[in-house]
């Protein structure tokens, strides 16, 4: 709210505008986000005085590190609607039009600024910075051709690059990295860059400033991406893929700063996660930036088997190991469909000790009672097990026979079905269950991996949030669609079960005895499937 004393208006709630926003994005929960963008902008277009310049740049910061665009985008224009138009507010305006595609409108925005001598010479030269970023990204987007056009774009991207890195070489240091990434695509274009230095010369001048400020502490996350690229161009690979886990591990880059190493590789460098040189770089980037943005990986063999396990397997990056984890798992979750390919929902592969005493020799999958269920009292959605097959994407595509059920609880109950394959050659390694845990706290993540409307298998990382649990139930907000059925839902540290997901509502009712419906989707607890398979005096598997 605003108040007024003496005849003086101001914000009281500001903080809060920032506090709220920064709980939503860093939960992923981006409709959550839009909510308190659009509150914001509904007072912005009433109010009588400016919001706070330090807030404001706050939460434009905050949205731009996780790529809100468009939020990003509309929050600014009403900033500046409302008499909020610091040259920094201005410039992240333009920002979001050029990360949207958009590059008329901030082009005219950013000369303004960028010639206004009112404006500090820093604001002036990331404005310059962002003029040359309009220009390359042209360039790219027309495929890098070497025509008349986009040569000139080429020079004109170099142009405002150079004005600004030669004003401070000591500062400017992601203008003269784009220096170096043009002068080397233009070299393999055969296009006259008409500047009199190599960029091979300048990566290492770069070089030697990036190490002078790591001795004395004052490196940031720009820097060390910016000495990703300059030891790229010295064909320095092995000490480009060290300071990327120095950038990716510092604490800094969020989806933003990702985004834009990856694309400047990929566009700009024109590395191919294909080579051997790109492999790494670009795997890691792309498991990065899933997991800074909470997207949806879906997943190709050549992934499980290939690129992930060339870089996941390296101890030392280790926030890396948790998705070689995620990536195992996926080795354990089939698709389930019936003798006819109708796929029908997902499930998981278990190991018989965390549920038998006995020892057994045949692998054990858990789904819901409505993707399996006994011909004796079916449900009328699902399969019955002698016409039921799992299908492992992860495993080439192996397909196995379910022989038997070995225990089951209906849909209203418990909506689990336990069922022994033929023998697997491979065999995957089954899923670990959680230890029986402490309930988990509010805002920590879960992950599902299934294969949601019967298509690829998928990790769901997006809007991760758990929301509350029971003795049998657990809810949280990992998107998931049909065929997510059956799927696993694992811990966030440890990739560990902790429930089978079973159905998802819009209006859930509440646990705990609490009033009122949450959208969310549920899972059966593990632990109670667990007990119930213990309890029901189920003999031996085999």
């Amino acid at each position: 709210m605003t108040e007024t004393a003496a005849g003086t208006e101001r914000w009281t709630d500001a903080s809060s505008f920032v506090q709220r926003l920064f709980e939503k994005l860093d939960s992923f929960d981006w409709a959550g986000a839009e909510t308190i963008c659009n509150e914001l902008i509904t007072r912005l277009n009433d109010a009588s005085v400016e919001f706070p310049e330090e807030h404001a740049k706050q939460i434009l910061k905050m949205l731009r590190k996780k790529c809100q665009f468009r939020l990003m985008e509309l929050v600014a224009d009403a900033l500046i609607r409302s008499g909020q138009a610091s040259p920094q507010i201005r410039r992240q305006y333009a920002q979001s039009m050029i990360d949207q595609g958009s590059f008329t409108s901030p082009e005219f925005l950013l000369n303004g600024l960028a010639s206004d001598n009112s404006v500090s010479p820093g604001e002036r030269a990331e404005a310059n910075g962002l003029l040359g970023r309009i220009y390359k990204q042209l360039f790219v987007d027309a495929g890098g051709r070497n025509t008349p056009r986009q040569q000139r774009n080429l020079r004109k991207a170099l142009n405002y690059y150079y004005q600004v890195y030669q004003a401070d070489r000591s500062a400017n240091l992601w203008h003269g990295i784009n220096v170096v990434a043009l002068l080397a695509r233009a070299r393999d274009l055969g296009i006259s860059a008409d500047l009199a230095e190599d960029e091979r010369t300048l990566a290492k001048n770069i070089l030697k400033v990036i190490e002078t400020k790591s001795e004395a502490g004052t490196a940031n996350a720009w820097d060390r991406a910016t000495s990703v690229e300059a030891n790229v161009a010295l064909d320095q690979f092995n000490e480009a893929m060290d300071q990327l886990v120095f950038f990716l591990t510092g604490g800094e880059a969020d989806a933003f700063e990702t985004t834009s190493l990856l694309r400047q590789l990929s566009e700009v460098w024109q590395l191919s996660p294909e080579s051997q040189t790109g492999a790494g770089l670009l795997t890691t980037l792309r498991a990065a930036q899933l997991k800074q943005k909470g997207g949806r990986l879906n997943l190709q063999r050549e992934d499980i088997s290939k690129g992930l396990e060339t870089v996941f397997g390296r101890d030392k990056y280790d926030p890396f190991s948790w998705l070689q984890l995620g990536m195992q798992r996926c080795m354990a979750v089939a698709r389930v469909e019936d003798l006819m390919g109708r796929r029908v929902g997902s499930g998981f592969l278990l190991d018989r000790k965390e549920l038998f005493d006995s020892a057994g020799d045949d692998p054990l999958l858990l789904t819901n009672y409505h993707v399996i269920s006994p011909a004796t009292k079916p449900h009328p959605l699902s399969v019955p097990p002698d016409r039921s097959v799992a299908v492992f994407e992860a495993l080439n595509g192996r397909r196995y026979r379910v022989n038997r059920i070995l225990w089951c609880s209906e849909v209203e109950k418990l909506d689990a079905t336990l069922v022994a394959l033929e023998k697997m050659d491979p065999e995957g390694s089954p899923c670990p269950l959680k230890p029986t845990p402490a309930p988990l706290a509010a805002g920590r993540r879960v992950y599902v991996i299934g294969y949601p409307l019967g298509g690829p298998l998928s990790i769901s990382l997006q809007d991760s949030q758990w929301l509350d649990g029971d003795d049998r139930v657990i809810h949280y907000r990992t998107p998931t669609d049909p065929g997510s059925s059956g799927s696993p839902v694992f811990d966030q540290e440890y990739w560990t079960v902790i429930g089978l997901h079973h159905r998802g509502k819009s209006d859930m009712p509440r646990l705990h005895g609490q009033t009122g419906t949450y959208e969310a989707n549920e899972a059966i607890s593990m632990n109670a499937i667990r007990s119930a398979i213990r309890e029901s005096g189920t003999g031996s598997p085999n």
